[in-house]
């Protein structure tokens, strides 16, 4: 189709020698945080410890029968079973708990620093945002993957057992 008389046309409405604008540059996250690998994922802390299926710590203990009726100690000891079943990959089985209310200082052997470090937990619990968050942050994670008999012995020497015990200790 011709041009109008009555229009004039501007330098805008040429065709374009080159695309303006230019197409755009291959991608590249530029945000700060942002997680391009799952090497780059987070975990620990305030990430937490993601396992297949942390309801299912819940279900058992919900079945288990804890030392002390305190709401509290159910919310720490939950934190520890879901922290030990990710850490090893799998869900929680009862062993977790074991190994959970051992780390609690309901052991016979268990020290006294280690019943002095519960109350702290159960002391916390409430203001925790996740389950058990400051114990599971407080004890580190090759404690958590061991069994309850190296478990039992690392109690025994408390510069082995947890972050912030270590350096105190």
């Amino acid at each position: 189709m011709g041009q109008q008389p009555n229009l004039e046309l501007v330098e805008s409405d040429l065709p374009r020698k080159q695309a303006e604008p230019a197409p755009p540059d291959r991608w590249r996250p530029t945000k700060v945080g942002l997680i391009t690998t799952p090497e780059e994922k987070p975990s620990g802390g305030l990430f937490g410890y993601t396992g297949p299926d942390p309801g299912w710590a819940l279900r058992l203990l919900s079945a288990y029968a804890l030392p002390a009726d305190d709401p509290n100690l159910e919310s720490v000891v939950a934190g520890l079973t879901m922290a030990r079943a990710a850490a090893l990959g799998r869900a929680a089985v009862r062993g977790d708990i074991d190994v959970a209310l051992a780390l609690c200082g309901y052991d016979p052997q268990a020290p006294e620093w280690v019943v002095e470090r519960r109350e702290r937990w159960l002391a916390a619990a409430p203001h925790d945002k996740r389950p058990g968050e400051t114990a599971v942050a407080d004890v580190d994670s090759d404690v958590l993957i061991k069994s309850l008999d190296q478990i039992r012995v690392f109690l025994s020497h408390p510069n082995q057992v947890s972050k912030s015990d270590s350096t105190t200790a």
